[in-house]
């Protein structure tokens, strides 16, 4: 426990500088680090880190994906269709290797490569994405950081002395309906207060249904993104996905939940664009 709160408190203090600085070019070279470190992780963990013609293009994309979520020369739009060729033209290459492969190269391994690193580099292009998202964007990007944070925290208090009834334990044997519950709502409580004291500390005008709607989104996919790499893991047969962080894991066990956030978190602000969080 005490190792595991070091770590912690030192991982805090590393990323506080790239928040306060995340508008400028550290956070593009924090979100390409750990994305590459994560698809690493995933590619270790399905047994393909040797297998350099599946590393090689896999790393490539986490790098391209995040170099180009920040550029003057096309807007979000342009972005994501270029995104969206990049993964089509990832994910053709990938079967046409395992058609090819003489049975080597497996269809539903390259195929679950494929998808996961979609997910995980999106996961990290949108908090950067988020950030740049007009006047709240700065306020977006916190809450794809503290929706996580607060959810996780909650649940596990909950869960811990109230928690009776197990969610799916052969995903995840620790979590308990309760917690799941008390996460999500404790996360909507958490965002209204934040609200109120944006309202009566600095005078902002909150909308409190985009408020709410971000952390009821947020907390549940929040949970759902801790489990599909917990489900990962088990498939497997790994504890964790690596030991960067002692007592904690690897890349993908510290930035699981956050992946799933900042992306739908994203799609929210894409969907609701007339809707702003503080008028």
């Amino acid at each position: 426990m005490i190792r595991r709160i070091i770590t912690a408190v030192i991982g805090l203090a590393v990323l506080i500088p790239f928040i306060i600085f995340s508008d400028k070019w550290p956070m593009l070279v924090f979100t390409t680090v750990v994305s590459t470190v994560a698809i690493w992780e995933i590619l270790c963990c399905v047994g393909y880190s040797k297998k350099w013609y599946i590393v090689i293009p896999s790393l490539l994309v986490s790098v391209v994906v995040q170099g180009l979520a920040r550029t003057q020369f096309f807007n979000d739009d342009q972005y994501l269709t270029i995104v969206l060729l990049i993964y089509l033209g990832f994910s053709v290459l990938f079967m046409t290797m395992a058609v090819f492969s003489k049975g080597k190269i497996k269809l539903y391994e390259v195929t679950q490569i494929s998808v996961m690193i979609m997910y995980v580099t999106f996961g990290f292009a949108a908090l950067v994405l988020l950030r740049d998202f007009g006047e709240d964007g700065f306020i977006l990007f916190l809450l794809a950081f503290l929706i996580p944070w607060i959810c996780d925290a909650m649940a596990y208090f909950v869960g811990v002395f109230f928690g009776k009834h197990k969610m799916i334990p052969d995903v995840s044997p620790k979590k308990t309906v309760e917690g799941a519950i008390g996460g999500i709502v404790g996360v909507v409580v958490c965002t209204v207060i934040f609200g109120v004291v944006m309202q009566l500390g600095f005078e902002k005008n909150p909308n409190y249904f985009v408020l709410v709607l971000i952390s009821l989104v947020g907390g549940f996919v929040s949970q759902w993104g801790d489990l599909i790499a917990s489900l990962l893991k088990r498939e497997y047969g790994i504890k964790d996905y690596g030991k960067i962080f002692p007592g904690h894991g690897g890349m993908m066990d510290r930035f699981d939940s956050i992946i799933p956030v900042s992306m739908f978190v994203y799609i929210l602000c894409r969907a609701f664009t007339d809707y702003r969080i503080f008028n």
